[in-house]
């Protein structure tokens, strides 16, 4: 496979469009941002560090949680209240009262959903025309696992039950009914959209530290994850992980499960995961820039990020896409580096 090398006039911008990142900038490139990703997911090496804004995601409209996570709030499949906080731009659980306080009696005031009995139909219906054979389609599934214990007992709660003994037999049975609902909820979204993406989302960590130990995932999530992460890869699908705050000791179970990939935060050491661990993950990563960085501040950084991350092009970049200095900056120097990278015979093609 042979690439001309890489050319000031694919700077060119062909198209616009919005996403999750700010207004995306889609440049004139040799191949189409779809294909581009698409060779990172298969263990290649990419023509360019791509962008996570160059995918275009989506939420199920149809899911009774993200019916009530937006807008004025309301009852999830769970039956878990939301209400909306304007401050915040999000919703949160409606604080005060968790519906569960001994998870040993779940099944008593919780409902499970079964996304097969949703309206997809009509949830493909409205969105079927953000599908586009130039760019990959990523579908969200929000409040995976603890992020849903959270949900029902709080977060003291939650992280309690994990441990005691006297609750752990009850976690494990609301866990199955967790991992049976996700896992039906894939099937759905790979029958209707067919996305080459989808993400799994939950934290497991705060800013300071994680939520729980190693121990207690392996032994309290893990066999969930596996099996969903299985399920997934199954239906033909690369998954994503969103697993916000301090992680990083659990990234060594993440590659167990056979997480595809991983954006966490910049509060883990990402550079030091990339060497560790990057033959085996996609990590993400930003640049650390000041609001008002000037253009010799973002040279530098972009020349530092490439030495320290993105010396195979073969990871994820997860900057804010507002100012399109900064996308042109990271194309051009990644591009240039996949040259260098197939003239040394480094490249995997």
């Amino acid at each position: 496979m042979s690439f001309e090398k890489y050319s000031p006039d694919e700077l060119e911008v062909k198209e616009r469009a919005r996403s999750f990142r700010g207004e995306v900038e889609f440049f004139n490139t040799p191949i189409t941002s779809r294909e581009n990703i698409l060779r990172l997911y298969q263990g290649k090496t990419p023509m360019w560090i791509p962008f996570t804004g160059e995918m275009t995601n989506v939420k199920a409209d149809c899911d009774p949680e993200n019916q009530a996570r937006s807008g004025s709030g309301g009852i999830d499949g769970w039956g878990v209240e939301w209400v909306w906080v304007p401050a915040a731009n999000g919703a949160m659980v409606k604080p005060g009262n968790p519906m569960v306080t001994d998870i040993n009696n779940w099944e008593e005031v919780l409902t499970v959903p079964h996304p097969e009995e949703w309206d997809w139909e009509g949830c493909y219906e409205r969105n079927k025309g953000k599908k586009s054979d130039d760019k990959i389609f990523e579908m969200t599934v929000g409040s995976c696992l603890f992020e849903r214990l959270i949900a029902v007992m709080d977060y003291a709660g939650a992280a309690m039950a994990l441990i005691d003994e006297d609750q752990k037999e009850g976690v494990h049975r609301f866990f199955r009914a967790v991992t049976d609902s996700r896992k039906e909820y894939y099937t759905q979204m790979k029958k209707w959209f067919n996305p080459e993406v989808v993400n799994f989302n939950d934290d497991w960590g705060t800013q300071r530290a994680e939520s729980f130990s190693v121990a207690t995932a392996r032994e309290m999530l893990l066999p969930y994850v596996k099996e969903t992460v299985e399920h997934v890869h199954s239906l033909g699908m690369y998954i994503d992980l969103h697993s916000c705050g301090f992680v990083e000791n659990f990234v060594p179970l993440f590659i167990e499960a056979g997480f595809d990939s991983w954006g966490g935060q910049p509060l883990n050491d990402k550079p030091k995961l990339k060497k560790q661990y990057g033959d085996k993950m996609i990590f993400t990563h930003e640049l650390d820039l000041p609001a008002d960085y000037t253009d010799e501040q973002l040279t530098d950084a972009v020349e530092k990020f490439m030495l320290e991350f993105g010396y195979d092009n073969r990871v994820f970049f997860g900057g804010n896409m507002a100012d399109p200095r900064l996308h042109r900056a990271i194309y051009e120097a990644s591009r240039r580096n996949y040259d260098r990278l197939v003239a040394e015979g480094k490249a995997i093609l």
